[in-house]
């Protein structure tokens, strides 16, 4: 766990932080004192009782009652302070695995290289989770090993010497109870690690299963006209099902191992429910404590067994620690990994007018050929279409040039300021209005709003002008084709250097594309325009055709 631990609190700007564990460690310390406090009073309380002394016992019930008010009143600060640690550490975190998730792509090419499944739940979960747990975990590991400490010197006192005659000797064993509560714990941790090491392994598949069941659907609502065009809600409904199935299968092999630890801990617990009685009473009939010493010891006894035991009482929330914190660290593996992926392309940036490139060799992620593609001279404003029968790599291509393909061999160098955009078939649209969608990804404030409309216009979008500061989730209400509109409108916004229509124009009729072509190419004169399609009433909207081939491997 040392690299989740060590870049927060080893930063130098974690002195609040810091400052905030130390107020607690205070809290913990005098909490503490009172414990011990309130278990002389409980002596002292049983004492007066038996001589029957009024005015001691008035004075030590008022005294008593203070104490408890000053342990919650310090309990709820000390939970107050639990909690702000937790946030500003879960607030560091997730700023440190979304920082690490965006770097070098690391979130695009993580998904399919397949290296990790719901990358999104770790992020949003198991970070909360992690933080969550770590504080309280080790907040509670301190505060019981200050009371071990406390208990065990005040036990130790209450116990005096055990003298055990062996023979003509005797053997003196001084802190006896100490011993015994030390042995009957150890016991106790062994006993309960044996049973319940299983929910570790439990609680890991637990958190997998839950998102795989919540990814599934995800999907369905985001796709639910597709499902339903297919007819495939009794398919759907069967692999929700499966998905739910992993779910009452890991839920039930949990259940049943708690249950062999709660057994475990409860005849353990009775049948040496006596154990701290018994071990006083030798110092009691030797008369060498009272009733109230015996009091005493009993309640250090149980207060040491009960700091001590908080290890195995916690077991299944230290095996859920550890569960989150093996899958942090597979994600931050994953990321790693997807990071440090060698790149057989080489893109760079130079000081010329266009794009070029050296041959270029496109590979799938298994190495598989696709194609050789020429050297390539993109000028700007030039008018590129790229054909060829499909599983050449097409897409690839458009890819490599915009440097999100590592699978292959070659070299593109990209003018040094030139501005890039890559439409796919099917654009991304972010909740929120409908302004904010069109300008994706710059800020809808860095357009006005008359602009705007111009642009939904020459994109056939007029009906949405109206719609520029209504929040919705535009990807679930508009249609494929009005996403692709919204996607061209991007391009007239933003005015790019080269812009990559990937089957952009998929989802529309003739004369839309026609219109959509025409306006890119009326207001854009200067952009260079690489495009994918395979209608043939595209090719008139383009000067050069590149016509992809398989490669000789792929042919063979």
């Amino acid at each position: 766990m040392l690299h989740l631990f060590a870049p927060y609190w080893g930063a130098r700007k974690r002195w609040r932080a810091w400052l905030l564990v130390l107020l607690w460690l205070a809290i913990t310390l005098g909490s503490s004192w009172l414990y011990v406090r309130a278990n002389e009073l409980t002596g002292e309380l049983t004492d007066a009782l038996l001589a029957r002394r009024w005015d001691v016992l008035k004075k030590v019930i008022w005294m008593t009652i203070g104490v408890g008010l000053m342990v919650g009143a310090l309990g709820v600060v000390r939970t107050a302070i639990i909690d702000l640690i937790d946030l500003d550490w879960r607030t560091w975190l997730s700023n440190h695995y979304l920082e690490q998730w965006f770097s070098s792509n690391a979130y695009y090419d993580i998904d399919p290289d397949g290296a990790l499944s719901n990358a999104d739940q770790h992020i949003a979960e198991d970070v909360r989770l992690f933080a969550n747990s770590s504080v309280v975990n080790i907040s509670n590991m301190i505060n019981v090993i200050v009371n071990i400490v406390a208990f065990t010197a005040v036990l130790w006192g209450l116990s005096g010497t055990l003298t055990i005659p062996i023979g003509d000797g005797s053997l003196r064993i001084p802190g006896y109870m100490v011993y015994v509560a030390l042995l009957y714990n150890l016991a106790y941790l062994m006993l309960v690690h044996w049973v319940g090491k299983r929910l570790i392994v439990l609680g890991m598949k637990r958190q997998t299963v839950e998102a795989n069941y919540r990814y599934s659907a995800m999907q369905v609502r985001e796709n639910a006209v597709q499902i339903a065009l297919y007819g495939g809600a009794d398919n759907e409904l069967q692999r929700l099902r499966r998905r739910f199935a992993k779910i009452r299968d890991n839920v039930l092999a949990t259940v049943a191992r708690n249950a062999k630890l709660e057994m475990t801990r409860t005849v353990y617990g009775h049948l040496f429910a006596v154990l701290p009685t018994l071990t006083a009473l030798p110092r009691y009939f030797a008369g060498e404590i009272t009733m109230g010493g015996v009091t005493q010891a009993v309640g250090a006894f149980g207060q040491l067994s009960a700091s001590l035991g908080y290890f195995q009482e916690s077991y299944k929330s230290f095996a859920m620690w550890l569960a989150l914190a093996n899958r942090l660290r597979d994600f931050s593996w994953a990321i790693n990994k997807a990071q440090a992926r060698p790149n057989g392309f080489t893109v760079a940036r130079a000081s010329q007018d266009g794009i070029h490139s050296s041959v270029l060799t496109l590979r799938t992620p298994d190495g598989d050929a696709l194609a050789d593609v020429a050297p390539l001279q993109l000028a700007a404003g030039s008018r590129t279409l790229v054909r060829g029968p499909s599983g050449t790599g097409k897409s690839t291509l458009l890819r490599t040039l915009a440097g999100l393909w590592q699978h292959g061999a070659g070299t593109v160098t990209l003018p040094a300021a030139a501005r890039i955009m890559f439409l796919p078939q099917r654009s991304y649209l972010p909740s929120g209005t409908f302004k904010a969608a069109m300008c994706y990804p710059m800020m809808p404030d860095q357009f006005d709003d008359a602009t705007c409309r111009r642009v939904l216009d020459a994109c056939g979008l007029g009906g949405r002008i109206t719609s520029l500061h209504t929040r919705d989730n535009w990807q679930q209400l508009l249609s494929g084709g009005e996403q692709q509109r919204v996607a061209f409108a991007r391009v007239l916004l933003q005015r790019p250097d080269f812009v990559f229509l990937d089957e952009a124009t998929s989802a529309l009729d003739p004369a839309t594309e026609a219109r959509l072509y025409e306006a890119l190419i009326n207001e854009l004169p200067d952009t260079a325009i690489i495009s994918v399609a395979h209608r043939t009433a595209v090719a008139k909207y383009h000067d050069d055709i590149i016509e992809l081939v398989p490669s000789a491997a792929q042919a063979a």
